[in-house]
């Protein structure tokens, strides 16, 4: 398996999912990105296995630009909208849905988690994985607290809010959505991948994945009060 990704262990092991799902699938893999941002997360993969049909969707008109230009030559297309309503624009069904690091800056969650609901397959996956590490520093706690205000008037490219999981796990059973999978991610070595040497970034990757892989045996109950600890958390969804 290739290092498909770089600074986040959640990602990574998203990433190293979905390659294993598309080896084994052998056929046409068809992806949606909601809150693709850049799309860089997706450009080596796409590269690598040209079998995968990618779509990103993106609110930035900014951010879909340079997406557009990093996706050039390959099989996709970015699609500039919030992710609310996906389905009824794009009038088709993937077999797998992600959302990197996006839903702690969604103001109406249970819309845009309906959204990626109703866009799924049948037998398809639904990989999400949001930050929550963050948003225990003063500065985010300002960020926040704007960002919430001006979400009630329509502006909602600034919000961000620490997502709950009791309110989470609420709103996945009362989409239908069954968890498949559930682990944690990104301890405080995620810091540390800022000084390691360029060259030696991949290798790090590795043994950072590994021993949050292991972090993840353990036994250790995840709950609210963790998440200075493994600042991103990860769940692997399906349809009930």
């Amino acid at each position: 398996m290739s290092v498909l990704s770089t600074g986040n262990t959640a990602k990574l092991y998203c990433l190293n999912w979905i390659e294993r799902y598309v080896v084994e699938k052998g056929s046409e893999v068809k992806i949606l990105d909601l809150g693709c941002g850049t799309a860089l997360n997706f450009v080596n993969f796409l590269r690598l296995y040209p079998q995968i049909s990618y779509v990103g969707v993106e609110p930035s008109r900014d951010s879909c630009l340079k997406a557009q230009q990093n996706l050039s030559g390959l099989n996709a297309r970015v699609v500039n909208s919030p992710g609310y309503h996906v389905h009824e624009k794009l009038r088709e069904k993937f077999d797998i849905v992600v959302s990197f690091s996006v839903l702690e800056h969604v103001y109406r969650r249970l819309d845009y988690l309906s959204s990626a609901n109703a866009c799924l397959k049948e037998d398809g996956y639904f990989l999400i994985n949001y930050d929550a590490g963050h948003f225990i520093h003063g500065k985010e706690k300002l960020i926040t607290a704007i960002g919430q205000a001006i979400a009630r008037f329509g502006i909602e490219r600034y919000y961000q809010s620490f997502v709950k999981e009791e309110d989470l796990l609420r709103m996945l059973e009362r989409i239908r959505f069954k968890i498949i999978e559930k682990k944690f991610f990104n301890t405080s070595l995620k810091g540390t991948y800022k000084v390691i040497p360029e060259s030696k970034r991949a290798d790090y990757m590795k043994k950072w994945l590994r021993f949050e892989l292991w972090l993840n045996e353990l036994g250790i109950e995840y709950d609210d009060s963790k998440a200075r600890f493994f600042g991103t958390r990860n769940f692997i969804l399906a349809h009930k």
